[in-house]
């Protein structure tokens, strides 16, 4: 079933009651004894409840309480039966599965903080019942779900912290409408922008989206730095009948995906004459996810990464250099990398971590509003020295969604000389567009460089397909988004920019003003462009009203 979609009077409505379902079905604290029985709310300075006896019939059968009647009652039916199957919706997720991530550093992270909103006691973190609820859950017939978790749960009642949840409340909605205002702001400074150039006609440009002239030949390989002792998988698309060295294009990969992810784009570069490579990235890939889920690592991700990842580029360029001596010219590279490939491609480009300021960032409270921090601060477990992961042979680097503001900071972004590009999502709830992308970008003063954000789109605009790899069983709860008009714009802009900044096609230039995002991006995805914004712009924009 696909998620509803609800009156405007009503979508808050389900989200506050989902969401302290989602809260207190993933927080809570115990007395292994017990089963909890209520789920509790202090959001007043009245205390009400509804029994998870009370959820569950209205789950299984669509009985509605006096008490469930007071969150549930102005629900039209349709809402109500949506409700209801989210309470009993079955994750198929092992107890194993379950154990091992939350075991792991980042998953303790996650559960420490959402433990100081939903408690057993007032004053009692959460965290070890949460885990406990949920492996139990999981190991459970009726397997992992909103109820099973609440009835696992060791505790008589649940309740809800007042004050943490209301100033997570807070953060989200003051972030809601910061993250509005600022992407209006870019909106409005591309639309000046826009003005400000000659006009871009559909019949002044070539079609760049259609595939271009070359045939493609995918060659997988598995490559080895015997000095590092590291292998790792490569795909590499070779246009074929190539008269002269080609420019190379190297494709990172997010946390937890593989070099797939690029597939389509690496055959569309390739097919335009770059000789590309998607790499796969060992210690952060979709495989070190599912070995941390069958039990044979510790951790979502291996925190050298943050080392290697760059160093796996590099090392991809010396590879090719003597794989096709007379056909890959590296010294005329271009990256793209999306979330931690963001990372990578901003490491690759000149950006230098900053450990004091990372160190202040990550001694705070954890930011709600950009869980990305979470990533970042496990780098505070690398030796603590200057890494230089500039490679010279890259001349232009294409950072999607990065995440970067924490570990490098305005310090090591400024480092950035050469062009590069930034992407941001408007509904990106992992590393925030304001936060992680659109500020950073204001930290940089090389001249060329590019900052592009896309309405309604996630931090992994194909989400579907994410949801159908890891967890197909709760796939049918996202809704459906259709972004391949969106595909074909940002494959127009990454091959513009590749032209232009590796390539040197200085005539591909017209595709990277403003004026032609206002003009071919299509609703609901529209993208506006920017090419400058100073710290100061930045913060008039977060603030003005």
């Amino acid at each position: 079933m696909k998620i509803p979609q609800l009156l405007p009077s009503r979508p808050q409505r389900i989200f506050t009651f989902v969401s302290s379902l989602v809260v207190g079905a993933v927080t809570l604290v115990s007395n292994p004894s017990t089963a909890a029985e209520r789920v509790e709310f202090n959001l007043s300075v009245l205390e009400f409840g509804v029994s998870v006896q009370d959820l569950e019939d209205f789950a299984r059968t669509g009985k509605v309480s006096q008490e469930l009647n007071f969150f549930v009652g102005h629900l039209g039916e349709r809402e109500q039966k949506y409700v209801r199957e989210f309470l009993a919706k079955r994750a198929d997720f092992t107890a194993l599965q379950v154990s091992q991530f939350f075991y792991s550093n980042l998953g303790e992270n996650i559960l420490s903080y959402v433990g100081k909103l939903v408690q057993p006691h007032h004053g009692l973190n959460g965290e070890r019942a949460i885990r406990a609820a949920l492996i139990l859950a999981a190991a459970d017939s009726e397997g992992l779900s909103v109820l099973n978790f609440l009835k696992k749960f060791s505790s008589d009642k649940v309740l809800l912290n007042r004050e943490e949840v209301l100033a997570v409340v807070n953060k989200f909605g003051s972030s809601r409408k910061a993250t509005e205002r600022v992407i209006a702001g870019v909106e409005r400074l591309s639309t000046i922008e826009a003005e400000s150039e000659s006009k871009v006609t559909p019949e002044s440009l070539p079609y760049l989206a259609q595939v271009g002239q070359y045939t493609v030949n995918l060659q997988t390989e598995t490559i080895k730095d015997a000095k590092r002792d590291r292998s790792f998988n490569v795909d590499i698309y070779l246009p074929q009948g190539l008269n002269q060295p080609s420019p190379v294009v190297v494709l990172s990969h997010g946390l937890g995906s593989n070099r797939k992810h690029f597939a389509s784009l690496g055959n569309f570069l390739a097919s335009h004459g770059f000789i590309v490579v998607s790499l796969e990235h060992p210690g952060s890939n979709s495989e070190q996810l599912q070995r941390l889920l069958k039990g044979y690592s510790k951790q979502v991700f291996e925190v050298n990464e943050f080392i290697d990842r760059p160093q796996d580029v590099s090392y991809v360029l010396d590879y090719l250099a003597q794989r096709f001596p007379n056909t890959a010219n590296v010294n005329q590279t271009g990256v793209v990398g999306q979330s931690f490939g963001g990372y990578t491609v901003l490491a690759l480009a000149g950006a230098e971590i900053d450990f004091d300021r990372l160190t202040k960032e990550c001694t705070q409270e954890v930011n709600s509003v950009n869980i990305s921090l979470l990533l970042q601060c496990e780098a505070l477990n690398l030796p603590r020295q200057f890494y230089a992961f500039r490679d010279e042979r890259i001349k232009f680097a294409a950072a999607i969604n990065p995440v970067g503001s924490s570990i490098f900071g305005s310090k090591g972004m400024a480092q950035i000389k050469i062009p590069i590009a930034i992407a941001a999502a408007s509904e990106d709830v992992l590393a925030s567009a304001v936060i992680e992308q659109i500020e950073p970008f204001s930290w940089m003063n090389n001249p060329d460089r590019y900052l592009f954000v896309a309405r309604g789109v996630r931090h992994v605009a194909d989400v579907q397909d994410l949801i159908n790899t890891f967890v197909p069983s709760v796939a049918d709860f996202i809704p459906d988004t259709s972004i391949q008009p969106l595909k074909e714009f940002g494959n127009t802009l990454i091959l513009a920019l590749i032209q232009t900044h590796v390539a040197n096609r200085k005539d591909y230039r017209p595709f990277l003003q403003s004026s032609f995002a206002v003009n071919f991006s299509q609703p609901p995805n529209e993208v506006s462009v920017i090419r400058s914004l100073t710290p100061k712009q930045f913060n008039d924009l977060r603030i003005e009203q």
